[in-house]
């Protein structure tokens, strides 16, 4: 069942997370790398296009490895072409799952509270995972743009995921997402 959203105009502008908007996750070869992640950046594209276009608060979580060469870090841990932070959004780097683990983060999404909250990004099975729990913890409440969310360590862990997520927060398609854009400009 999908909810209706809110509109802006009644109270504070939403929020987009975006999380683990790096290449890693689509270039063949990489650890983290899997083919569907391809529909999921075009996914994460639109859904990232709407939001700046609607004047969304747009906030980056990206992570940042000590394990990892230097030369590869900063290769493999760029942002995916197109997805790339402007200047105006903040971002924030951190080591562990959450994106909640980096304090100035958390001090940051405070403000969030109250206001819609979307996420998109990569790893459903861990980093989005985190992230949402922490986020309800947090007193937020996070939709999870399904298809703007890569499933990571493959579909079992993404449906175990969504399984734990689907009593705490809402679970729509970017579609609903885009739909509701194209009912507000009509």
């Amino acid at each position: 069942m999908l909810l209706d959203f809110p509109r802006e105009g009644r109270g504070l502008a939403p929020w987009l997370m975006c999380l683990d908007l790096q290449r890693e996750y689509v270039v063949p070869g990489r650890p983290r790398y899997d083919a569907a992640n391809a529909a999921v950046v075009a996914a994460c594209a639109q859904v990232l296009r709407t939001a700046r276009r609607r004047q969304w608060r747009v906030v980056h979580s990206q992570l940042r490895s000590d394990k990892a060469p230097l030369s590869a870090r900063e290769m493999f841990g760029a942002p995916i072409e197109g997805l790339r932070p402007l200047i105006t959004e903040p971002v924030f780097f951190r080591r562990g799952l959450s994106a909640f683990g980096n304090a100035a983060f958390a001090e940051h999404l405070k403000s969030a509270r109250g206001a819609e909250l979307f996420v998109i990004g990569f790893s459903l099975a861990d980093t989005c995972l985190a992230t949402a729990l922490a986020a309800v913890d947090e007193g937020l409440s996070p939709t999870l743009i399904e298809d703007a969310v890569g499933a990571g360590a493959g579909a079992g862990a993404g449906e175990a995921a969504r399984a734990i997520l689907r009593p705490l927060l809402r679970i729509v398609p970017s579609s609903r997402l885009l739909a509701r854009d194209l009912e507000v400009v009509s």
